[in-house]
């Protein structure tokens, strides 16, 4: 398959486009004039568009100093082209302006220039807003929708009086006009830089803002005017992240080393917004959730995650907006670098978070699991259609994009790898640019080969297991060498001689009693010589910087355990995260017995740091999700949960003091729910009286999700307290809580209601179509009937599926995600031949196994990776190591 590219005959410079969006009717109509230089010599001029229907088109042609108007014949094409041709030929050099008239919809699938709607005051209302990532602008106008066709801007929009009227650029002109006979005001913008179209964005709607000024240090650099925008009455929840964005675009102007380029930087939140954000050219788009900050009544990890994201969107003003990649298979130039410098942001504004601690169990952890399959993808991947290009917006260009940036990071050092970025920004400022054009400027600022250390971590799909396969220590010089081999990694552990032809360029970091030494494997097999006390230990990939897991002799893993369970601090805390992590991961995949795994964290007694102790949980949540059907495993796990977790319930207590440090109060909310789900009935009790006296003393944010899941779980009069979250979903009084009620509804421990889950997730006045992930995924997390419930949930998908692909095809990841929900925890090969039977329309014509297959080309990969995950969780679930563990607990 090539790319769905457009004709290069002409190249698009410069756009006017005139909207006039309606909220009433739900349609639009505008105008583009699009300004062209002829490139080949041809008769037609080829544009892409969808769901907009071209009424009329012009071309006013300059050729050899004479200017001529040309009508055009419109015909549309496959692949989302419309093509104009004309009479006469339009030749090389020559210049021309086209005119198209047009209308589009306001559609509610969140992309395009479509709806979203909200209540206030038991009135509904709409706004009108844009999400045209990756290929939804040309749902707004006719356009080269490619992200190497950049342009520049200028944007007319007349709207009603009383609306504010958001674009790309600042205002320079307001009026009234008439049009169609009715009064409206005309907004006029100032022209931007040359931008991709994917980055054009509106927000047409009756808004509140606060507005501050961030002001850069950078010699040149311009004060620039910052406003988050909300729903009407809402202004204040966005003072929170106006004071972020404020300072990351400060620390951002001094780390790139270049002013930020538009004269204003807008946050708006959105009701229905389809991905998490965007970073539109100085008008950045959020979920409401992932911008509202309201104190007293916003969980510290929601906090978290506003500051992060902002972080994110801001960075691609540079690094993607300022520079942008050639094609979308390049997408991880975009998504990962800005991840990464997303947790730099975060650690600047909030150093006390720790936060890079956080990205070995966050980023790093969903990196490592997605590309340890089969169906995973290279970071850079040729993709040639709207729905591969969709499909990759996932975390090997997010995730394993900012992991493999920050291990280039460490290997080339912070300074030179800041100015090679800066250098490479400032080459290809408001143009494109390609991975080969990084590698050049981090080359030549730090001296070493980039283009070849990252080769195999970008080009080729998966990363390595580097196995301890021999050590020997010398007691004359004192050093221990270690024989090294280097294997791709892949969960279900049947690597193939075919899986198996990468050699990654390995740092290897190691870390003793000592000190800290630095090595690299670029070689199937090698050694590493260090210096070396045999009553101390070694650590390989310290700080769990290097993108691969590691496989020590089972006697030196069983030395670090014992190390760590006397002293907890004897190493990092990514070192000890990523030494639970590899435990459990290569225990799946088969190289090690489960066994060992759980010999290692049942020493973690003392360990008291939140991050090691969430990887924990985690990890042996795992093992549940796995082993799900056995009980008796079930009930083993809760008990080491509880041997963990349950005795620091009495040091973190249940209140969250005024002032407390971030990671504390991180802490007692994990150990809380960690103890909750392990079945510590103590403490199942103390968060049923909390729900209980929820009307006189409100439950924490931080508590918030937790309660209500272990009191749905565990309830006594199901359909009492199901109301009562169900009411929150509807009455919540902050974004935050409304996620929470969400989140937890389908844990409820009656089958019955479970089933009005499901009809409630369909119901887009009760679960917003954005968030129809959510009461799902509470049933997949948090239901104490999986055995039921799970195969409930692939009946509903297959029942609703001509519904969900109607509504959600079109979005970037909502419906590749519920698939993965829905099919992702099942056990069996049975299970994976229903899906395929499915899949393939089994049973059905001709014609309808056709559509499915058409269907189904938007969730591909997803499926999969789901089919992928069950096929791994179902041969780990076969290791009989686990079931003799438990038995002896």
């Amino acid at each position: 398959m090539t790319r769905q590219v457009l004709p290069t005959n002409v190249k698009p410079t410069h756009y006017t486009v005139e909207l006039t969006p309606n909220l009433e009717t739900f349609k639009f109509t505008g105008k583009v004039q699009i300004k062209l230089i002829v490139q080949e010599e041809s008769d037609f001029i080829s544009l892409n568009v969808n769901d907009v229907t071209v009424s009329k088109a012009t071309l006013q042609l300059t050729q050899v100093k004479t200017n001529s108007e040309l009508s055009a014949g419109i015909e549309y094409l496959p692949n989302e082209v419309v093509q104009f041709k004309f009479d006469q030929k339009l030749t090389i050099g020559s210049t021309a302006v086209l005119t198209c008239e047009f209308e589009g919809v306001h559609n509610d699938q969140m992309a395009g220039f479509y709806r979203s709607s909200y209540e206030q005051e038991g009135v509904k209302k709409h706004l009108v807003v844009t999400q045209c990532e990756a290929t939804d602008c040309r749902r707004i106008f006719p356009c080269y929708d490619e992200p190497n066709k950049k342009a520049t801007f200028d944007v007319i929009l007349n709207v009603e009086p009383q609306y504010t009227a958001l674009a790309n650029m600042n205002v320079i002109e307001e009026k009234t006009v008439s049009v169609n006979g009715k009064s409206l005001k005309q907004v006029k913008y100032a022209t931007t830089p040359l931008m991709s179209p994917y980055l054009f964005a509106l927000a047409v709607g009756e808004f509140d803002y606060l507005e501050a000024v961030a002001k850069p240090k950078l010699p040149g650099a311009q004060p620039v005017v910052c406003r988050t925008y909300t729903l009407k009455g809402q202004a204040e929840l966005g003072r929170f992240g106006l004071g972020v964005c404020t300072r990351v675009l400060e620390f951002f102007t001094d780390f790139f080393g270049i002013p930020y380029p538009l004269p204003k930087m807008d946050m708006i939140a959105i009701p229905d917004f389809g991905a998490g954000a965007m970073e539109n050219w100085g008008l950045v788009t959020y979920r409401e959730v992932l911008l509202l900050f309201d104190e007293g009544k916003t969980s510290a990890s929601t906090k978290k995650q506003i500051a992060y994201v902002i972080g994110h969107e801001l960075a691609h003003q540079w690094f993607g907006n300022l520079v942008t990649m050639d094609w979308w298979n390049e997408l991880w130039l975009n998504e990962g670098f800005a991840t990464f410098v997303g947790w730099l942001a975060t650690d600047h504004c909030f150093p006390d978070w720790k936060i890079w601690t956080f990205f070995v169990t966050d980023e790093f952890s969903q990196g490592l699991g997605l590309d340890a399959l089969r169906s995973s993808h290279a970071i850079d991947i040729d993709v040639n259609s709207p729905s591969e290009i969709n499909q990759i917006f996932d975390a090997i260009s997010y995730s394993k994009g900012a992991s493999v940036i920050r291990m280039l990071n460490a290997y080339l050092g912070p300074d030179k790898f800041a100015q090679g970025v800066s250098n490479y920004l400032k080459k290809h400022s408001f143009g494109n640019a390609k991975t080969t054009d990084l590698w050049a400027a981090l080359s030549e600022a730090s001296g070493k080969d980039a283009a070849t250390m990252m080769h195999g971590w970008t080009k080729e799909m998966g990363y390595p297991i580097v196995t301890v396969s021999k050590e020997e220590y010398n007691p004359t010089t004192k050093k221990l060498t270690l024989h090294l081999q280097q294997q791709r990694f892949l969960s279900s552990g049947d690597v193939k001689p075919e899986d198996d032809k990468t050699v990654w360029h390995i740092p290897i970091n190691v870390v003793t009693s000592a000190g800290v030494t630095g090595h690299l494997l670029s070689t199937k097999t090698g050694t590493i010589v260090f210096d070396y006390d045999p009553s101390g230990f070694y650590k390989l990939n310290y700080k769990t910087t290097g993108f691969y897991r590691v496989n020590y002799p089972a006697s030196h893993l069983k030395k670090l355990g014992e190390l760590i369970a006397q002293n907890p601090t004897l190493l990092t805390t990514e070192d000890r995260a990523g030494l639970v992590s590899d435990a459990f991961a290569l225990a799946r995949a088969g190289h090690v017995q489960t066994s060992a795994a759980l010999d290692l964290v049942s020493g973690f007694t003392k360990e008291e740091d939140y991050v090691v102790l969430k990887e924990i949980d985690t990890r042996l949540g795992s093992v549940e999700d796995a082993w799900y059907l056995n009980k008796p495993v079930v009930a083993g796990i809760k008990k080491l949960k509880q041997k963990l977790f349950s005795p620091k319930i009495s040091q973190v207590g249940y209140t969250f003091p005024q002032g407390e440090g971030y990671l504390d109060a991180q802490k007692r909310s994990l150990v809380i729910a960690a103890a909750a789900s392990a079945g510590d009935q103590s403490v199942i009790q103390e968060l049923q009286k909390i729900f209980a006296n929820r009307s006189t003393v409100p439950i924490h944010p931080n508590l918030r999700l937790t309660v209500l899941r272990i009191v749905l779980q565990n309830s006594k009069q199901p359909k009492e307290d199901f109301d009562a979250v169900l009411d929150l979903i509807k009455n919540a009084d902050s974004p935050d809580a409304k996620i929470a009620a969400l989140s937890s509804i389908g844990a409820i421990n009656d089958l019955e209601l479970v089933k009005q889950v499901l009809v409630y997730a369909m119901d887009p006045e009760t679960v917003k179509p954005q968030d129809i992930t959510r009461p799902i995924g509470s049933i997949v997390s948090g239901s104490p009937l999986p055995e039921t419930t799970y195969p409930l949930l692939w009946q509903w998908f297959v029942e609703n599926w001509s519904k969900l692909h109607e509504k959600f095809a079109i979005s970037l990841s909502i419906l590749g995600n519920l698939f993965k929900l829905v099919a992702g925890r099942r056990i069996g090969k049975e299970f994976i031949a229903t899906v395929h039977d499915w899949a393939q329309a089994k049973g059905l014509d001709a014609a309808a196994k056709e559509q499915r297959t058409k269907e189904l080309e938007v969730v591909k990969r997803p499926m999969e990776q789901a089919l992928e995950t069950v096929a791994s969780m179902t041969k780990w679930q076969e290791d009989a190591s686990v079931a003799t563990w438990v038995s002896k607990l």
